[in-house]
């Protein structure tokens, strides 16, 4: 596995997720999600603490392969249920509860001495997670489902402290993500794919894209050599042209097309490359990955990486989440960004349903209107077509 530091920064993160902090991430989602499934069976009243009804952990165990489809993400099926620091401070500060402390408190059912232990055991389990993904990975955020408030004073709280916090806390402090009606519509009949899996997490997320930076300019980085012979190695490997890290990087020709041999074993691809906004807003799928990645790469600008850092970033990750399904390749993800970055021909939007921000054109091309805007995860338009036309055949 590659890695390359941030450059420029004092604390150096990995780019790309080790395949030992993916399996971790999602271990901790069998993990955790078991652990719930035990408590609520055990005692009812532990339904309303994990926000999880003896209905939905049926139904979670009975589909097995969108049960997998879910939990082998990269991104945790969990939520925090602090998500303010100043909630946090009550235990690693000693200072007074906060009213949601209180209210957590209160509505602990009494547990028994091996239950209690197991609470501590999971919710320890659960920030040493959060804190290595954070400390591992720039697009953090967005892989755990915390706002970035709760990311800067998590990362800068050392693990002694929070270790000691914990120990004084008698609730989870993880609960279920996904509380929409229509998640478990789509996951019991079967339609869950990567794409419906990927609205959820965003529509889940207390960051949005629309609030995100993104007009950061090539022109305003001070790279290396070396620092861009990395970071187009990096994005090479990743499937981006030799030409599109030419021009990014501003190599020799003949060494990047050399590079890009040595990494693929053939020769870089010719012919036009992307040049199609509205390809983006073609289909539900396109619209669906290019939003995704458009999120993920905003989150990684936000965390203090530059632009290759931040492509590379979102590049990996949308490698893991949807593989051979893939659309948005590393060259049409530049483009994506770029022209985003340049223009108003493609915007981010909020569906008027569920308030995920999504891709819209804003082009001569198509345009579209944001208040009339409503998301393809709203409109069940990523299942699986044989899902789908059963599902017109009967209305």
């Amino acid at each position: 596995m590659l890695k390359v530091s941030l450059y420029g920064h004092s604390e150096p993160q990995n780019l790309l997720l080790s395949d030992w902090l993916t399996e971790k991430v999602q271990r901790g989602n069998f993990a955790l999600t078991d652990f719930m499934r035990r408590s609520i069976g055990a005692n009812g009243r532990m339904q309303s603490v994990f926000s999880l009804s003896l209905d939905n952990v049926a139904t979670f165990d009975e589909h097995i392969g969108a049960k997998a489809t879910l939990m082998n993400m990269p991104f945790l099926a969990l939520s925090p249920v602090l998500d303010d620091p100043r909630d946090w401070e009550s235990f690693v500060d000693g200072v007074m509860h906060s009213p949601k402390v209180e209210s957590l408190i209160a509505a602990m059912p009494r547990l028994d001495q091996v239950t209690s232990r197991d609470v501590y055991h999971y919710n320890l389990s659960y920030v040493q997670l959060l804190k290595d993904v954070l400390h591992m990975s720039i697009v953090a955020v967005p892989l755990l489902g915390i706002s970035t408030e709760m990311a800067a004073y998590l990362k800068q709280v050392p693990m002694a402290r929070l270790e000691k916090a914990v120990g004084s806390i008698s609730f989870p402090l993880f609960q279920w993500r996904f509380h929409d009606q229509n998640f478990w519509l789509e996951y019991s009949a079967g339609w869950l794919t990567e794409e419906t899996v990927a609205h959820y997490i965003m529509a889940t997320s207390p960051v949005r894209a629309g609030s995100l930076p993104y007009k950061h300019l090539w022109t305003d980085l001070r790279l290396e050599r070396s620092q861009r012979e990395d970071f187009a190695r990096l994005m090479m490997a990743q499937g981006c042209r030799s030409a599109t890290a030419i021009d990014l990087f501003g190599l020799n020709q003949n060494k990047a097309r050399a590079l890009y041999r040595e990494i693929h074993g053939v020769s870089s691809p010719c012919g036009c490359r992307a040049s199609s906004l509205t390809w983006f807003i073609e289909t539900a799928v396109h619209r669906l990955q290019a939003s995704v990645y458009v999120w993920l790469y905003r989150n990684g600008l936000e965390n203090k990486a530059n632009i290759p850092q931040a492509l590379i970033a979102a590049n990996d990750v949308m490698a893991k989440m949807f593989g051979r399904n893939l659309v948005i390749t590393a060259d049409r993800a530049n483009y994506l960004t770029r022209s985003m970055a340049m223009d108003s021909r493609l915007t981010m939007a909020p569906c008027r349903a569920c308030g995920t921000d999504y891709v819209l054109s804003n082009g001569e091309g198509k345009i579209e209107l944001a208040k009339d805007f409503s998301c393809p995860g709203c409109n069940y338009l990523l299942a699986p077509k044989s899902q789908v036309g059963k599902r017109k055949q009967s209305q």
